[in-house]
């Protein structure tokens, strides 16, 4: 949140208000996929910031890499304009880069059921703060390692796992293993989609021009009070 509210400064300080933190945070996105060696997406422009917070009984909606079975979370990929398996499997490809602390992944580990599971288990064991790849065969490079690692069931998450194993998405994942092509492909048509994902309220908000952290009105007021405060001070020092 801190990197994209210094790219908010720097753009309106060179450009005045005219780029929302939203669209700051999808250009972003794009730059570190490509970055780190993938491919380029299609995004909207013009997404205004939101006025308050997600409501939390949305927020539970998200899918969750514990325990969801790829039923669920088809079905809620589906709620988001994402209603292809393909969908599912191409985005989970974006853990071919990233790391999860222990306890993300701890359904996986209670089970040690197979090999791999065992050595989380024993790491997590040995040292529970440490972040464990989630591709762990190109863990810093943007490719299909994260897909090929499933086809030697070496995925860190049991959502990751359900993928390789259910017939309505092992084949997908072993079309990506096999294809980096094939998998760039349908991320870029699975992010523009995600990317233009319908928004509960429309596009209701506003650029926000003091901070990413606050609405307008929010930053205002704290202003306001801070300015009050050191008058107060002020005067008090020279009484």
């Amino acid at each position: 949140m801190q990197l994209i509210e210094t790219i908010r400064a720097r753009a309106h300080a060179a450009c005045g208000p005219t780029v929302s933190c939203a669209d700051i945070t999808l250009f972003a996105t794009r730059a570190a996929v490509i970055a780190s060696g993938g491919p380029w997406f299609q995004v909207p422009e013009g997404n205004l910031d939101s006025l308050a917070p997600a409501v939390q009984s949305k927020v539970f909606e998200l899918p969750g890499p514990a325990t969801d079975s790829v039923a669920t979370l088809v079905a809620k990929f589906a709620t988001r304009g994402l209603g292809d398996a393909a969908d599912l499997v191409a985005l989970s490809g974006a853990h071919t880069i990233g790391r999860s602390q222990c306890s993300s992944f701890s359904e996986r580990t209670k089970r040690s059921d197979d090999t791999f599971s065992k050595k989380l288990a024993a790491n997590c064991t040995k040292r529970p703060d440490m972040l464990q790849n989630l591709d762990v065969i190109t863990p810093d490079l943007f490719d299909n390692g994260y897909f090929r690692a499933l086809t030697f069931n070496q995925g860190v998450f049991t959502s990751d796992m359900a993928l390789v194993k259910d017939g309505a998405t092992k084949g997908i994942v072993k079309q990506f293993a096999d294809s980096k092509d094939a998998f760039f492909q349908q991320f870029a048509r699975s992010m523009t989609k995600l990317a233009n994902a319908p928004k509960t309220d429309g596009n209701k908000g506003e650029i926000r021009r003091f901070s990413c952290f606050r609405t307008n009105a929010q930053s205002v007021i704290e202003t306001a009070a801070v300015d009050a405060v050191e008058e107060e001070e002020g005067f008090a020092a020279s009484a």
